[in-house]
């Protein structure tokens, strides 16, 4: 039976989807800082094998609890693996490393290029577009000047290595960036049969399969031990708030309206990272920054219709007019228009 991806929110799933999209954004932003507090005791892996090991059970469970079954088809199985494969171990590892091996400032800009990912792969898909292509176009490449110019204007980047580290770094840091921008694509139609929650336990589930002899291999800990109380937080934070809350709030929204357009939001997410490092003393905001975050304001506001001056405002109501009186604009065999012609 195919799932209702509007559910109690029909008809208004525009109105709500940028609201959700954008306190997920926050959420998503936040965490660089709050999860690089836990990486000082938890290895990348170990941490990653932990988020999910936590997140899954409860996500199931709250699956179970209300939809009453966690059955899936056996036609989607394959769909399901393969978005766990994409985008909770292929993207997340492909991620990590790229932090790792290059600098942070090359891997968030490469890393930003996922909603254009996004864009290829709907259209190769042939999933339908809720936004105009030269919409999201404009908006897009708006808002990724301004990423850029959030990311550089940091007061100072770190160096890692040899240029050839750095190289592989980038690398994987483009490949994460088409890993992440492939996942939406591909769980779509999942959310045709399953809610997003049924879907986010599911794709969690199999990543942990996976994940758990990664970490076991590598190790979970950094010391032996965590003392830190800052540690367990980010835990916390990474499974209720980064998991839970925020994958199944992002595959409701993907659900809704679509994959491309839902991923121009993760050009926020690099200003809510820095907005967040200077709420909590870890930077201080440039004027670099403060431009490049205007920038990817007023670019998300534009992909979701929002105009500026008068001469939008009026397109705006013309808009809305045809679309509540199309006879009036579009008068059909038989029936007069304004002046009365036939």
């Amino acid at each position: 039976m195919p799932y209702d991806t509007e559910g109690p929110h029909r008809g208004h799933g525009t109105r709500w989807a940028p609201w959700a999209l954008a306190s997920v954004s926050v959420t998503w932003g936040a965490n660089y800082t709050v999860n690089a507090w836990g990486l000082r005791e938890f290895t990348v892996p170990g941490f990653n094998a932990l988020r999910f090991l936590l997140a899954a059970p409860l996500l199931l469970a709250l699956a179970r609890w209300t939809e009453g079954t966690l059955r899936v088809e056996r036609g989607q199985w394959p769909r399901l693996l393969l978005s766990a494969a994409v985008g909770i171990v292929g993207y997340q590892l492909a991620f990590s490393a790229a932090v790792r091996l290059s600098t942070p400032a090359a891997a968030a800009i490469l890393i930003a290029l996922s909603p254009f990912f996004t864009a290829l792969f709907a259209r190769l898909a042939g999933e339908h577009a809720t936004l105009p292509a030269r919409r999201a176009a404009a908006a897009g490449t708006v808002a990724f000047a301004g990423v850029v110019l959030v990311v550089l204007g940091r007061q100072s980047t770190t160096a890692v290595g040899p240029a050839a580290t750095e190289w592989y770094g980038s690398a994987l840091a483009l490949f994460a960036a088409a890993l992440w921008g492939w996942y939406p694509v591909i769980t779509r139609p999942l959310l045709k049969h399953h809610s997003p929650l049924h879907v986010t336990a599911w794709t969690s589930a199999a990543g942990t399969a996976v994940l758990l002899p990664l970490a076991a291999i590598a190790g979970f800990t950094v010391h032996g031990a965590v003392r830190q109380p800052l540690s367990w937080f980010s835990l916390g934070y990474s499974v209720l708030l980064v998991t839970v809350a925020g994958l199944v709030v992002w595959y409701r929204a993907v659900g809704q309206v679509g994959s491309a357009a839902v991923m121009l939001w993760m050009f926020a997410v690099p200003v809510a990272a820095a907005l967040f490092a200077a709420l909590t003393g870890e930077q201080h905001i440039t004027w670099p920054q403060t431009v490049g975050s205007a920038l990817v304001l007023v670019a998300l506001a534009y992909a979701q219709g929002l105009c500026f001056g008068s001469l939008c405002n009026s397109h705006r109501t013309r808009s809305t007019t045809m679309e509540r009186n199309p006879d009036e604009h579009h008068p059909g065999p038989g029936t007069p228009d304004r002046a009365g012609r036939h």
